[in-house]
């Protein structure tokens, strides 16, 4: 967090299940980050979809993240393992990311993949027919998702969790244009036959001709 970041408020939704906290950013923007860990029964997620919905964030920017125990698309889950979203749940689910206009960042180009692995999920075992899925995630809002970041599911700490430390970078916009940095060739002032070249470059003055013909000497 930036020194000059300033947390407004924060609260829980949830009881260990979704907790925010709104920060002041040095852009006079405010940003909303919401951390989920959802139950695995839909019955328990649908209503802490429509929690989070009610709580009705107005922050400029908001980010939902953490694992949310089902998957949006078919591809992201394993060989044999994943839930599924179920069709009660997806109400509310589908409610609360076009309220809050939220995009899941594994699906974005401009958010550059770090790594080669997409499960965050392998249910603490290591074989090929594991139950792996990628339900941990982070959703982002419009004006966020339009800028460029990185994402990376780094290798899974097994004594400590069976699921992998997702980690996002998102970067700032500058207002300062990139200028490209001069560079200079130091090489060309070695050989009296560079220095020669590089001063007739400098005036304008065109090669000899036996040199322009290929030839020297």
């Amino acid at each position: 967090m930036a020194p000059q970041t300033k947390p407004l408020k924060k609260g829980i939704l949830s009881d260990g299940r979704a907790q925010y906290i709104t920060l002041h950013l040095p852009d006079s923007s405010e940003l909303t980050i919401i951390n989920v860990y959802a139950a695995s029964s839909f019955r328990d997620k649908a209503p802490l979809w429509k929690r989070i919905s009610k709580a009705d964030f107005a922050a400029d920017h908001i980010i939902l993240g953490g694992d949310f125990n089902h998957l949006e698309e078919i591809d992201t889950k394993g060989k044999a393992g994943g839930r599924r979203m179920h069709r009660r749940e997806a109400a509310s689910w589908h409610h609360l990311t076009l309220q809050y206009d939220l995009a899941n960042v594994w699906t974005m180009d401009n958010f550059r993949k770090m790594t080669i692995k997409v499960y965050t999920f392998d249910n603490g075992r290591s074989s090929l027919g594991s139950a792996v899925s990628q339900i941990d995630k982070f959703l982002v809002s419009q004006e966020l998702d339009s800028r460029r970041g990185r994402i990376e599911a780094a290798p899974s700490i097994r004594r400590m969790s069976d699921h992998s430390p997702l980690v996002m970078t998102i970067w700032g916009r500058t207002t300062t244009p990139h200028t490209a940095t001069p560079y200079f060739n130091t090489l060309l002032l070695r050989e009296e036959e560079s220095r020669t070249a590089l001063l007739r470059a400098w005036e304008g003055t065109p090669p000899p001709a036996e040199t322009r013909n290929g030839l020297t000497g």
